[in-house]
């Protein structure tokens, strides 16, 4: 009889990614909750699946959610619609500018580094776009080290770290066609262990307007070879994205093992006691660390969820992935933010932390429709049990918007 109810009470959900790491996560995740009948979308198929048009909750790519049903509050979808303010560098570069000015004594003006923003109309006019950043265009040949990244894409493309305008230059004209870019002063002496250079990926969830968590369990992820201040030109000592490794690796470039390249924040006292440090000196570092970087990241939302270029909705949510340093005096700077993050980079090893993050998220997203809809329960033991969870959300920012409209269904994800 429960089993009948539940089923005549039953919500409806579409499954709509390219990505088959992360949609077999989530499509895990929602068998461990009955109450839930679950459409899972060819991602090739061309024409538009019917059932993502009529479900509850739709996980899927940003292009391809229904954004009227959306703003109708008749669907609840996995990303906000505009959310430029966060994930382009160079807008959120802005709206933390504005802010640190405002709070000079807060976490964002001592923990995001100095940049600047650029805009190169034409590779002809490069001079007039470096008059806009004059600390660059006027700096002495190795005075200064800075990294340009251009605002609107990932995984490395088209960076340059660069000590001299020449560079900088150089690489402008090979990138023609990216015209909006940040210039941001190079975190020259980063925390090494194993002599290698690392950066923290930490996952953010937004929900609603606005609840945001991060998940407990960030990563570690090392460059390819060691460290070379020196040697600016070999990305693969300096970059410390996946996705940049995958393309320039070869076995000649020394490339890591998965559990090498990829570690969890929370092996790294084991790394640092590895390297000589007392065990629970290291421990206490990196709780530190994590402060610093709840602080940070729980400031940086607020920012920018004053910002029309970042709207939210109570009927969404969002995840997003954080880049942040730690320099060799175990001070956290932020870098930048990133949407849809790439859960596939975490690897095999890992891939039991992302099923936890994803049943996470569901309980958080999925589980206030269940009990708005007299449905709730546990995710089944089994099902926990089998993605070996670990990590748990933490909320570091709360704020409820007024004026973000809901629509004609009245449910809220929180």
């Amino acid at each position: 009889m429960v089993e009948d109810d539940v089923r005549k009470r039953c919500l409806t959900a579409t499954v709509d990614l390219d990505c088959e790491y992360v949609r077999g996560l989530v499509v895990q995740a929602l068998a461990g909750r009955p109450q839930w009948h679950v459409t899972v979308v060819d991602s090739y198929r061309e024409e538009p699946c019917q059932a993502s048009t009529s479900s509850l909750l739709h996980w899927g790519e940003y292009e391809r959610i229904g954004w009227q049903l959306v703003h109708e509050g008749k669907q609840h979808a996995s990303c906000y619609c505009v959310r430029k303010g966060l994930i382009r560098k160079a807008h959120l570069a802005h709206n933390l500018k504005k802010w640190a000015a405002k709070h000079p004594d807060g976490a964002i003006a001592r923990g995001v580094p100095e940049t600047l923003i650029m805009e190169v109309d034409d590779v002809d006019y490069i001079d007039e776009a470096l008059a806009d950043v004059y600390e660059v265009r006027d700096m002495e040949d190795g005075s200064a080290t800075w990294i340009a990244k251009p605002s609107i894409t990932n995984q490395a493309i088209g960076i340059c770290i660069f000590d001299r305008v020449s560079t900088l230059r150089e690489a402008l004209q090979q990138a023609e066609g990216m015209r909006e870019w940040v210039l941001q002063r190079y975190i020259s002496r980063p925390l090494l262990i194993d002599r290698r250079k690392f950066h923290i990926r930490a996952y953010v969830l937004c929900v609603g307007s606005l609840s945001v968590y991060v998940y407990s369990e960030a990563l570690a992820l090392f460059a390819g070879m060691e460290y070379d201040r020196d040697d600016l030109g070999n990305l693969n000592s300096h970059l410390t994205n996946t996705c940049h490794l995958q393309r320039s690796s070869s076995p000649e470039d020394g490339t890591l093992p998965e559990e090498d390249a990829v570690k969890l924040l929370s092996e790294l006292p084991q790394a640092l006691q590895h390297e000589g440090m007392d065990l629970r000196l290291a421990e206490e570092r990196v709780e530190q660390l994590t402060e610093q970087m709840h602080e940070l990241l729980g400031e940086c939302m607020e920012a920018v969820s004053n910002e029309l270029t970042f709207f939210t909705l109570p009927n969404c949510f969002e995840l997003f992935g954080f880049d942040l340093m730690v320099d060799e005096d175990y001070h956290v700077w932020l870098l930048e933010a990133n949407a849809e993050p790439d859960l596939q980079q975490t690897g095999d090893r890992l891939k039991g932390v992302i099923g936890g993050l994803v049943e996470g998220t569901l309980e958080l997203v999925a589980g206030p429709l269940e009990r708005q809809n007299g449905t709730h329960c546990q995710a089944e033991k089994g099902q926990a049990q089998a993605l070996d969870c670990k990590g748990r959300w933490v909320r570091i920012y709360e704020k409820q918007q007024e004026g973000r409209g809901l629509g004609s269904s009245g449910m809220r994800m929180h």
